[in-house]
């Protein structure tokens, strides 16, 4: 097994395709997380591991110790070299690392090296559903419609999502509150590495369009071909049209254009904990039934 340090598209693409190799419900990274986490390239240091051509693990760690990592199933020792990997090139050698509890080859190897679960660690579920029987799509109010993303929208588009997630929105949204400071880094330039960023498909871009022409809500889905695998990520709505059912009508609309695409099934993954309810809420209301959860590990004192 080789290394290899990584942080350019063809990277993104081998990362890609090892997750894509061993990809199910229970497993933590999906083709399209990749997608829009690395659009723009790695936060910080990361890293590959291959055996021939082939790439079967990977890890990368942020500025701030959050880390990321996968390890094919059926290699499960090469799961020791990625967590010292991980160790040597965290700040302070203290990687936060998340997984699944699905995932008992990773929590295995990291008990196995010195890490623990963070016990009070905010949490995600992984929600999945079939597509073989949808919802209708919801009648709207009046004027508002719902349909793709199409060409020379990418300004609009991008401001929709700042709008969405700006960060005083989310904290509005949590529980209790909390007052969050500074604005969405969704510009324009960086809403078109999306669009240019392996597997985008414009027809999976999902926008609920406001009777002036603005966007009121939107979802995002990505698709894996080789496992008909959808996700949903981002879905948001301008707080100006709050409260209207819009993010619904934009899941919706994205699940039909998921399965017209050959998805079979989608995942989503909102948060789990208590403190922030409201996606959890809706797309449980869409039919999405929690499979797994992730848990943060530390390396112990």
């Amino acid at each position: 097994m080789r290394r290899r340090e990584a942080g350019g598209g063809a990277d993104l693409r081998a990362m890609q395709a090892a997750v894509q190799r061993s990809w199910s419900p229970r497993q933590r990274w999906h083709a399209g997380d990749l997608a829009w986490q690395c659009h723009a390239g790695f936060a910080g240091p990361a890293a590959i591991w291959t055996e021939g051509a082939t790439p079967i693990a990977w890890a990368m760690v942020e500025p701030s110790g959050e880390a990321g990592l996968h390890v094919d199933p059926d290699r499960p020792g090469a799961a020791d070299p990625v967590l010292a990997w991980l160790r040597a090139h965290a700040p302070g050698g203290r990687p936060a690392v998340t997984v699944l509890d699905t995932e008992t080859h990773l929590t295995d190897a990291l008990h196995r090296n010195g890490f623990g679960p963070v016990d009070d660690a905010p949490y995600f579920l992984h929600c999945e559903r079939a597509l073989d029987s949808l919802p209708d799509r919801p009648r709207l109010p009046a004027g508002f419609t719902t349909r793709a993303v199409r060409p020379g929208e990418i300004p609009a588009r991008a401001a929709a999502h700042r709008a969405a997630w700006r960060p005083a929105r989310v904290g509005a949204l949590l529980v209790p509150p909390v007052a969050l400071a500074g604005e969405s880094e969704m510009s324009a330039q960086r809403y078109r590495s999306v669009t240019t960023t392996w597997p985008y498909r414009p027809e999976l871009d999902q926008v609920v369009v406001a009777p002036g022409g603005g966007f009121a809500a939107f979802a995002l889905g990505w698709l894996d071909g080789a496992n008909a695998a959808g996700e949903l990520e981002p879905v948001g709505t301008d707080p100006r049209y709050a409260r209207r059912g819009l993010a619904a009508a934009a899941s919706i609309a994205c699940l039909h254009a998921l399965r017209a695409a050959g998805a079979t099934r989608a995942v989503v993954y909102p948060r789990g904990d208590a403190a922030y309810p409201v996606p959890r809420r809706l797309y449980t209301a869409l039919g999405f039934r929690p499979v797994a959860r992730t848990v943060t590990y530390r390396p112990r004192p």
